[in-house]
C-alpha cells in the first residue's frame, strides 16, 4: 500500500489534507443529498426509475461478467479490483439521474436511460509496460465476441484521473451499455485510497468553497505522481488496428 506521507511532503498540501479531514469528521457536519431536498412526488419518480435501472442492470450483468471473467485468465498479472461492486449503487444512481435529469429538461426518466455505468468494472494492468497493449488486446477481444466499444475516454496525462474509461454496448443488448475503467496498480491506489475523500468534498455543495477548490488542487496534485505508462498518452482504441 502506498504510504500518503511519502507522497504528500509538502506543507501546503498536508494542510489540505487535514482540512479536508477535519470538515469530514467534524461531528457537527450534516450531509444532505440531493435526493434528500426533493419533495415526495419527485422522490417517487426518481425512485421509479432508479428500480427499473436496478432491475435492467441485474438481468445484464450476469451474462456480460461470464464474458469479461472469461478473457481475463485467473493468476495471470491483470485483475479485477472491487467486483463484488460491479452494479452501481442506489444512492449513486439517484445523484446521477437527478444530476443529469438537468440535461434533458428536467425528465428523471431520459436521464435514467442514458446512464452507461449501472454496469460497470474496474480491471488493473500489472505490468505498466504493457498497459496499452493489453487494454487494447482486452478490447479487440471483446469486440471479437459481439461487443462494441461505443465511447473511449483516455485521460492518461489530463488534470485528476489518470486511466481509461470505455463504454461498451452488451452483445446480448445493444441497449445495454455497461462501463470498463482500466488502471494500473498505482493509479488505482491514488484513486481509491488517496482522492476518493478529496472528490466527495470537492462536489459535497455544503462545503466551503475555498475547501473545494483546495480539495481539487490537492487531487490534482496526487494524480500527478501516477507514473505515466509507455505510449498511454495520445493512445486511442482503432477496432480496425490490433496493436499486437
Amino acid at each position: 500500500m502506498l504510504d500518503k506521507d511519502t507522497l504528500i511532503t509538502d506543507s501546503y498540501y498536508r494542510k489540505i489534507d487535514d482540512d479536508v479531514n477535519a470538515y469530514l469528521n467534524d461531528p457537527k457536519r450534516v450531509e444532505v443529498s440531493t435526493y434528500d431536498l426533493l419533495d415526495e412526488k419527485h422522490k417517487e419518480s426518481v425512485d421509479e426509475c432508479v428500480a427499473e435501472t436496478l432491475e435492467a442492470a441485474k438481468r445484464a450483468e450476469q451474462a456480460i461478467s461470464m464474458d469479461l471473467n472469461e478473457l481475463l485468465p485467473i493468476g495471470g498479472v491483470n485483475r479485477f479490483a472491487e467486483f463484488k461492486k460491479r452494479l452501481k449503487p442506489m444512492d449513486s444512481l439517484r445523484r446521477k439521474i437527478i444530476a443529469d435529469s438537468k440535461d434533458y429538461g428536467g425528465s428523471y426518466r431520459r436521464a435514467a436511460h442514458n446512464i452507461c455505468d449501472s454496469v460497470r468494472y474496474t480491471i488493473i494492468i500489472g505490468d505498466d509496460d504493457s498497459y496499452v497493449n493489453q487494454v487494447d488486446e482486452y478490447l479487440h477481444n471483446l469486440e471479437d465476441l459481439g461487443y462494441e466499444v461505443v465511447d473511449f475516454k483516455n485521460n492518461w496525462g489530463k488534470p485528476y484521473y489518470q486511466g481509461i474509461n470505455v463504454r461498451i454496448a452488451s452483445r446480448f443488448n445493444s441497449d445495454m451499455i455497461f462501463e470498463i475503467q482500466f488502471h494500473t496498480t498505482f493509479g488505482y491506489e491514488i484513486k481509491e485510497g488517496f482522492t476518493r475523500t478529496l472528490y466527495k468534498v470537492s462536489r459535497d455543495t455544503l462545503a466551503p468553497h475555498s475547501l473545494r477548490v483546495r480539495a481539487n488542487q490537492l487531487r490534482k496534485f496526487l494524480q500527478s505522481k501516477v507514473p505515466v505508462p509507455i505510449n498511454a498518452v495520445g493512445y486511442d482504441y482503432d477496432p480496425e488496428v490490433k496493436r499486437r
